[in-house]
Formats: structure tokens, sequence, C-alpha cells
């Protein structure tokens, strides 16, 4: 495993991404791992919105210009009316 330092000396940012359409098998896989993830009390509030068709994207892009062009995007919010509240 690489220490903090070498990655963060070797860290890049990229710019222009791969417009290829993503497999959807790959997207069911991240999304599956992506439950995985702990919340507090287990919860799960976390919503994970794909945005993968040609409307839904142009939505994205009439809103903001981090879109990159990508073929997917996958926004992450969260119900809080479900999320745990001390």
């Amino acid at each position: 495993m690489k220490d903090f330092k070498v990655l963060a000396t070797e860290r890049y940012s990229v710019r222009k991404f791969d417009t290829r359409q993503v497999e959807q098998e790959k997207v069911d896989m991240l999304l599956a791992v992506a439950r995985l993830a702990p919340t507090a009390h287990n919860y799960q509030p976390q919503r994970l919105l794909v945005l993968n068709t040609e409307d839904s994207l142009k939505k994205l892009k009439d809103c903001t210009n981090g879109h990159f062009n990508a073929p997917l995007a996958i926004i992450v919010c969260y119900d809080n009316t479900v999320s745990w509240k001390r």
C-alpha cells in the first residue's frame, strides 16, 4: 500500500474523461458496494441518483459546468428524515 506522501505527490486532476458508455454491470457493482458503506445506526440515509440518459445528463449540464461531458453521473444526496440525529 502506498503511503500518503507518495499518493499526494503522484496525484493529478483529470479534466478530460473517456466518454464511452459505462457498462451496466459496472454501475450495478458500484451501487452494490456503495450500499455497504457504514452509516450512523445503519440508517442508510444516502440516495444515489444515476444519471445516464441523454435528458438527465442535459439537465445536469444546464445546472453545472462540472459535468466534463461524462456519459454517466452519480449524484450523492441524503434523506434528512431518515438520517440519525443526537
